[in-house]
């Protein structure tokens, strides 16, 4: 064979080796994925835990044996919470997506 015929078979094996070896971007996307479910599940179990915390202490002053005045007193504190939390939660949205937060 010539040289130049060596060299074609070595580049068409280069390639072909290339071409085959993509185990790496496959493992990056599986990566990425969990990534991403990692992420959700954070901001889930922050969302849904203060939510069942006020309800659960809201069940437990209930049962306590608060007067009526005390508990309408403490829903309003936990409604307050939740709307507090709202803005928070704005602002922290505003901060990702690049704007001015001025609050």
């Amino acid at each position: 064979m010539t040289p130049c015929g060596n060299r074609r078979i070595r580049k068409r094996e280069l390639l072909s080796a290339l071409l085959r070896g993509n185990s790496g971007a496959v493992t990056m996307e599986y990566v990425l994925l969990c990534v991403l479910i990692a992420a959700a599940s954070v901001m889930m179990v922050i969302s849904f835990s203060r939510a069942v915390t006020r309800q659960i202490a809201l069940v437990s002053y209930a049962m306590s044996g608060y007067s009526e005045e005390e508990l309408q007193e403490t829903q309003e504190r936990f409604r307050q919470d939740v709307e507090d939390d709202a803005v928070v939660g704005n602002v922290y949205s505003d901060y990702l997506h690049g704007e001015r937060v001025t609050k």
